[in-house]
């Protein structure tokens, strides 16, 4: 199956990660998370919910709150493209818009989960925690 392929409802999504789905609701208005979206409903891939499971982590055992946390991942991804090959900073939205995540930042062609700066940051912090990498 491949990861990135949203196929999870917010309600299935919210059962697989033990959440209810108003969380789900919450961590995207924070930017936290951005889920696909056909119309009104929204679509979850394992990779998202990898990346739920990072962000329940981060707030419930490492005391981070929300706005702590949206601005570490703003930062993260930026730290990560300054360590990245320059053709690769060049692409990256994230480069530019250093006060806010990627897909804040008014870039309309940005897919976190074809990004392998993004991708890279996430999975750098979860095994720096110690967080399983499975879905």
């Amino acid at each position: 199956m491949d990861d990135n392929r949203p196929v999870y409802i917010i309600g299935s999504a919210a059962d697989l990660l033990g959440v209810h789905p108003r969380t789900l609701h919450l961590y995207e208005e924070r930017g936290l998370i951005a889920p696909a979206r056909k119309g009104n409903r929204r679509f979850y891939s394992a990779n998202d919910l990898r990346w739920v499971r990072t962000i329940r982590y981060l707030i419930h055992q490492r005391g981070l709150n929300l706005e702590g946390l949206r601005r570490l991942l703003a930062l993260t991804t930026v730290l990560e493209v300054q360590t990245a090959p320059q053709e690769l900073q060049a692409q990256c939205q994230s480069f530019v818009g250093r006060t806010s995540p990627c897909w804040q930042n008014g870039s309309a062609h940005f897919d976190c989960h074809d990004c392998s700066i993004y991708m890279a940051a996430r999975d750098r912090l979860r095994e720096d925690e110690g967080v399983p990498l499975t879905p």
